[in-house]
């Protein structure tokens, strides 16, 4: 019988760790990160016209290389980790959780994805504004300033249109009564 509970603790230890770790998903988010913190500065820099600081571009890019991954990171350990946050959107994307996680489990983190989801959402409206700002200067005649107005579009873009009627389901799976635990 002891060996039963420290063979389960054991698992039940493993799971947990396993819980923790990043899955492919988030490798490669991490990975894209990197790329595009090591080459905006180098284009940001090829389009403007004069003399290129290269040195500025390749300092810039290896900052931004290290930076955006690990804010992602730590972003993900607010949150209690990547796989909480993928099962999170397993929960509100399928409009169901399993009835033996608690409420006191999935109702925070439902909540917290519908609070990001309108943080996204304000930002894309921020970025859509500036895109419309750009847009203006380069048609008052610097034509330099199109590349901006497409990364701010497409920001805006993923601000406005990501949530994919996440808001909806979130919101459905919070007006869903509680559930009480069974008691003998």
């Amino acid at each position: 019988m002891t060996g039963d509970q420290t063979t389960t603790q054991r698992t039940d230890a493993a799971r947990t760790v396993d819980d923790d770790r990043i899955d492919t998903v988030g490798w490669w988010q991490l990975v894209g990160l990197a790329v595009v913190g090591a080459v905006v500065p180098a284009v940001f820099l090829a389009m403007l016209r004069g003399p290129m600081p290269w040195t500025a571009a390749v300092v810039l890019g290896l900052a931004l290389a290290v930076v955006l991954p690990a804010s992602l990171v730590w972003n993900w350990s607010r949150r209690g980790g990547r796989a909480a946050l993928a099962t999170t959107r397993r929960w509100v994307r399928d409009g169901s959780v399993p009835s033996d996680v608690p409420d006191a489990v999935w109702r925070p983190r439902v909540q917290r994805w519908l609070s990001d989801l309108g943080r996204r959402r304000v930002s894309g409206w921020f970025a859509l504004v500036a895109a419309v700002l750009w847009a203006l200067t380069a048609l008052a005649g610097s034509t330099d300033n199109w590349g901006l107005v497409l990364v701010w579009a497409l920001i805006a873009a993923v601000g406005l249109l990501g949530d994919r009627g996440d808001r909806a389901a979130a919101e459905r799976l919070l007006a869903a009564p509680s559930r009480t635990p069974d008691r003998p």
